[in-house]
């Protein structure tokens, strides 16, 4: 084998070693355009903090889970203080492409998959018949095949019981949590066997007409 040879399939190695790396909580990996190094991430700003991907820093930008056509541009702060996050909307006709780290013609964006797990809820007696349900929880990520399912922070979760009222609202955090308790009480046999619905409606235009993070729904139990 000629030096090249040796050389090119060296080369060849780091780069499929390379493309198996993903970043946690960052949803694609740098991306060339314009001269800037550009990287996504999908658990906010403060997910920022702990990329290495061997590229000079150069933009770094976190979607808007509840709005398409926005993204966080993250500003680092100096003194080793957590990114700063400012909000940023595309022009109209536009969404943020997170594939790229821009934004682009609403129809050309792919939309990213979702995957939502729902767990269980504490009941807490409140009448002879009657239980509230306390610490309804679920965890949005992004799924895909291959990779870390990154956590999805901000994406607002709505908590329903098996009749489809909605019983609490929450935003997930930087791990992809939301957790919240129930407004209005349930009758004690409804709660145990109905359990409860986690859904998250993506971040799709107000008809909901072009998501680029897709929505999802999951069922959770009751203790």
């Amino acid at each position: 084998m000629t030096r090249i040879a040796r050389w090119a399939t060296a080369a060849a190695a780091v780069v499929a070693s390379l493309g198996a790396f993903a970043a946690p909580a960052s949803a694609v990996g740098p991306d060339q355009y314009g001269g800037y190094d550009t990287e996504v991430f999908t658990a906010g700003c403060g997910s920022a903090a702990g990329s290495a991907t061997g590229h000079k820093p150069g933009d770094r930008l976190a979607i808007d889970a509840d709005n398409a056509a926005a993204y966080y541009r993250c500003n680092p702060s100096t003194g080793g203080a957590a990114a700063q996050q400012e909000r940023v909307t595309c022009a109209p006709g536009a969404y943020f492409d997170w594939t790229r780290g821009l934004c682009g013609p609403a129809r050309t964006v792919p939309e990213m998959g979702t995957k939502l797990t729902a767990g269980r809820a504490e009941p807490v007696r409140k009448a002879p018949l009657e239980v509230k349900l306390h610490h309804l929880n679920a965890t949005l990520v992004r799924d895909r095949d291959n990779g870390p399912q990154d956590a999805i922070w901000n994406a607002t979760i709505t908590f329903k019981d098996g009749a489809g009222k909605v019983l609490c609202v929450a935003r997930t955090d930087s791990a992809g949590r939301a957790s919240c308790d129930a407004k209005p009480s349930l009758a004690v046999a409804e709660a145990l066997l109905g359990g409860y619905t986690a859904e998250y409606a993506g971040n799709g235009s107000v008809n909901g007409a072009f998501n680029t993070v897709a929505p999802a729904t999951a069922r959770g139990g009751v203790l």
